[in-house]
């Protein structure tokens, strides 16, 4: 009850109720024995209730100063363990002050600050006396109230707020003093316990030597643990003041996390505004690059369009025009399928048509598509190792885009006079093939960006070579797709570079089929093909170009037309546009195929996704070309299939 009644009054307020208790428990007793039992009973309730009063409290008989109660808060504060007894172990400035009480006649005396001269650790009261009177208005004696203001004064003395966790002791490193904060900081563990982050203790040691050498250290931060065991940052500083040290922490834990963050954030912004902004760059280089890949073809074949309409020109001169805009329609084309392949990779539609594949045919494929390239920069375009690799699953016209890819590049980057080596080799179920040049080599700090996609080295030779930065990314993931592993290497700049894949050996084996890259001048010969399209110059073309392999050709310039020719005379095989006018390629096989008719037939369109393959195969299409059509290929297809239905 006491302690509630004195929670939250001031000191002087305290002092006077303490005051008004200690009257009336020590105020004499009547004559009478049922009044003196009375009185002794209340007595001994008052003065068990300032006994448990929170405030320090002290009743001194005057003049002996004899105490007549010491409560236990006054003995805890100043170390005395009698309740009753001389009170010599007090300090003298508390001493003087009962005797003021006496001198000053009555009247309370008020010490806001009072320094106890004890060894050891510092301690400040402020202290409260008034006299004690009897029934009859004399000085009996005087009531003493303090309240422990140390945490306060030394605050004030290191200019530091309440909240700030003080400790400190004597210069041979102990720790006596610890302020209220601290306490409630750490749950009253012991200031010798593992309080600072073992991380942190070298720092915190090196600070207090500065201390002690200079009387003040510099600002660190630190991790101390709070009682519920987390770590918090705070800000510690050291000082001496004559023969003790203190140190003081400001929590900055949430302070430092929002800096941290922002920090970060900065740090990310930055970043965002960097990649944005190197995304532009590659965006408009990669833009200036389609244009100029683009239109380089372009101007070529109209200039050479040119060359052909004149009537005066040798067979020579006309050979070479038709060579030159063949290559500049395929180097148009490898960029338009490019495109696509890195579209479909980012979208995750880049598929392939595994089958039963002779690896060393399409290996000898891609040397002969290189070999003209590799003449015309006077290199030597060699072939070594086992010839007989056996099959592996795969898509032939994906890994001769591969190994075509990785020979022109080879063959782009390495200097007249060099070499370029295709070497193969089938250990175990792996089937092993590398390409090496002695070019231009790649610099250790390119090689982990090799295989992304519109990454090239910046210099004059690559510029020169042009390209967008597509080949390899789309190789890697071609190969990927096929379960197989396509890897770089080099010893640096000027000392060439090696591409080497490694792919699964299928277990079983079959006869190889005819090179898809060379063209049998009578490899149909016989065969009765329709080609469907509504393109006159298309269907003219083909229909020549199958009649040089041989084939009896007829043509039709739409569904319609061709249902008529098949009415007619049904034919061997057909080759059909899917996108013509009025009743499209899907519709016309399906109307087929319900009617009963088997010939084998070759889907023929420039949407070149897989979706369209899919959908092709589905429709009751046997095979799906996309344009710009590879007619060797066409023919070799055409020879599969019939001679398959045979």
């Amino acid at each position: 009850m006491t302690a509630s009644l004195l929670a939250g009054t001031s000191l002087d307020a305290r002092a006077d109720i303490v005051c008004i208790l200690a009257e009336h428990a020590l105020a004499p007793a009547s004559a009478a024995p049922a009044e003196q039992g009375e009185a002794e009973r209340r007595r001994k309730n008052m003065m068990s209730m300032l006994d448990t009063a929170m405030l320090p409290v002290a009743i001194v008989e005057l003049p002996s100063r004899q105490p007549l109660l010491v409560n236990d808060a006054w003995r805890h504060l100043f170390g005395i363990k009698q309740t009753v007894g001389p009170l010599s172990r007090l300090p003298a400035d508390v001493l003087e002050q009962i005797d003021r009480v006496s001198e000053a006649g009555g009247s309370k005396l008020h010490v806001p600050e009072l320094a106890l001269k004890t060894k050891g650790r510092p301690e400040h009261v402020t202290l409260m006396a008034r006299p004690l009177r009897d029934a009859k208005g004399s000085i009996m004696g005087a009531v003493l109230a303090c309240a422990d203001i140390t945490d306060e004064v030394i605050a004030r003395d290191l200019d530091v707020g309440l909240d700030v966790l003080v400790w400190g002791g004597p210069m041979n490193g102990e720790t006596d003093y610890v302020n209220g904060a601290w306490t409630r900081y750490t749950g009253n563990v012991p200031v010798t316990g593992p309080w600072i982050h073992p991380d942190d203790r070298p720092r915190c040691a090196n600070a207090f030597v500065e201390a002690a050498r200079q009387r003040a250290s510099s600002d660190i931060e630190v991790r101390l643990r709070r009682g519920d065991g987390e770590y918090r940052w705070h800000r510690v500083r050291f000082g001496k003041d004559g023969a003790r040290w203190h140190g003081f922490a400001h929590d900055i834990h949430d302070a430092r996390n929002v800096a941290v963050e922002r920090d970060e954030l900065g740090v990310r912004e930055r970043a965002a505004r960097a990649d944005a902004e190197q995304a532009n760059r590659l965006k408009d280089q990669f833009l200036a690059a389609v244009s100029h890949e683009l239109r380089a073809p372009l101007t070529t074949m109209l200039l050479w369009e040119k060359v052909l309409r004149g009537t005066k020109e040798s067979d020579e001169l006309r050979a070479k025009a038709l060579d030159v805009i063949r290559l500049s329609v395929q180097a148009q084309s490898r960029i338009v399928g490019d495109l696509l392949d890195v579209s479909r990779a980012a979208s995750g539609k880049l598929h392939v048509d595994l089958r039963q594949v002779d690896i060393g045919t399409v290996i000898e494929e891609a040397i002969t598509a290189a070999a003209p390239s590799a003449v015309a920069k006077q290199l030597a375009l060699v072939r070594e190792g086992a010839t007989l690799l056996g099959d592996v699953q795969g898509d032939a016209a994906r890994l001769r885009q591969v190994f075509e890819n990785l020979l022109s590049n080879a063959i782009k980057f390495t200097e007249p006079g060099g070499r370029v080596t295709v070497s193969a080799s089938r250990h175990g179920r792996t089937v092993v093939i590398s390409i090496a040049d002695t070019g231009r080599g790649i610099a250790a700090e390119f090689m982990p960006r090799l295989f992304e996609p519109f990454t090239q080295v910046e210099d004059e030779l690559t510029r020169r070579a042009g390209g967008l930065g597509l080949g390899l990314a789309i190789a890697k993931q071609l190969i990927e797709l096929h379960h197989g592993v396509l890897t770089a290497a080099s010893d640096g700049l000027g000392r060439g570079a090696t591409f080497t894949v490694a792919l699964p050996a299928s277990r079983s084996r079959r006869a190889p089929s005819p090179p898809a890259g060379v063209t049998r001048a009578q490899l149909l010969r016989g065969r009765k093909i329709l080609v469907v399209d509504d393109d006159v110059r298309v269907r003219d073309a083909l229909a020549l170009l199958l009649e040089r392999a041989g084939a009896s050709i007829t043509t039709a310039e739409s569904a319609e037309s061709a249902r008529a020719r098949i009415d007619q005379a049904v034919p061997q095989a057909l080759v059909c546009d899917i996108a013509m006018p009025g009743e499209d390629g899907y519709s016309f096989i399906q109307a087929l195929r319900a009617r009963g008719i088997r010939a084998p037939a070759v889907a023929l369109t420039a949407h070149a996704s897989e979706h369209a393959a899919r959908r092709a195969i589905e429709a009751g299409f046997d095979r799906h070309l996309a344009k710009p059509i590879d007619v060797d290929r066409l023919i070799v297809c055409l020879h599969e299939l019939v001679t398959s239905q045979r």
